[in-house]
């Protein structure tokens, strides 16, 4: 395979030290999806490497493997995020800061605006209203699934990390290609012209760019894990729990 331009991940930073347990469910998500797509680019690389040619063209079965990669890459950072919110917000919202603040803005904005929403309502009288609003306000920030660079601003801050040096608006914007090319696998299929009119032919993928876009977006998810460990052990610190 000396010929071959390998198609790879970057290893995952450490685990984060002394991670709390806020934390380990969304830590696991992200191993396993680096696990994942690490395997689906280690396949991309045999079947290339299997070819009679390997400088040979680039077939839609190799292309095949590339945009799998995305949609399981995509996964990952949809159970990532949605897991680190959820398990994250009830230790980070228990104290003053920015996740309290970001939380308090949500809500004041969007659902103690005007009528009451039955979703706002139900999370109100639920028996755990804490536990109601804190999922109603993930489903907020996450929707279906995270579309782009808006999305993950607004994890962020939900987080109370907007001052993260790692997860500046740039940083954030640097991604948005990422998610624009899930969108076009999973929703046009990577059709030229998804609608039928004209050309039916699937767009280019530049498998080494494929490969980049997933490492960076995996890289980011550690981006978004790390300082929240640490934000989590100083929530409960402050709240007079143990830290791990």
């Amino acid at each position: 395979m000396s010929k071959l331009t390998l198609v790879e991940l970057t290893a995952l930073p450490r685990k984060p030290q002394g991670c709390p347990p806020e934390v380990e469910r969304s830590w696991a998500r992200l191993t396993a999806t680096h696990k994942s797509v690490a395997g689906l680019f280690t396949t991309l690389n045999e079947l290339r490497a299997s070819q009679d040619d390997m400088r040979g063209a680039i077939s839609e079965t190799h292309r095949d493997q590339a945009r799998a990669a995305i949609v399981f890459t995509a996964a990952g950072v949809d159970a990532c995020l949605r897991t680190l919110l959820r398990d994250s917000l009830p230790t980070l919202l228990a104290t003053p800061g920015g996740a309290h603040g970001a939380f308090v803005e949500h809500f004041m904005n969007n659902r103690l605006n005007g009528p009451l929403t039955k979703a706002t309502k139900d999370a109100i009288t639920d028996i755990d209203p804490r536990s109601a609003l804190v999922d109603l306000y993930v489903e907020d920030l996450t929707g279906s699934s995270i579309q782009g660079a808006k999305d993950l601003t607004r994890c962020r801050n939900a987080l109370g990390l907007k001052k993260d040096s790692a997860l500046d608006g740039a940083i954030l914007d640097g991604h948005q290609s990422f998610f624009d090319a899930r969108h076009e696998v999973v929703h046009e299929l990577d059709l030229v012209d998804p609608s039928g009119k004209g050309t039916r032919s699937r767009r280019h993928r530049d498998l080494a760019a494929v490969g980049a876009q997933c490492d960076g977006a995996l890289q980011l998810m550690h981006a978004f894990i790390a300082p929240t460990a640490r934000t989590v052990k100083a929530a409960r610190r402050i709240a007079g729990g143990s830290t791990p």
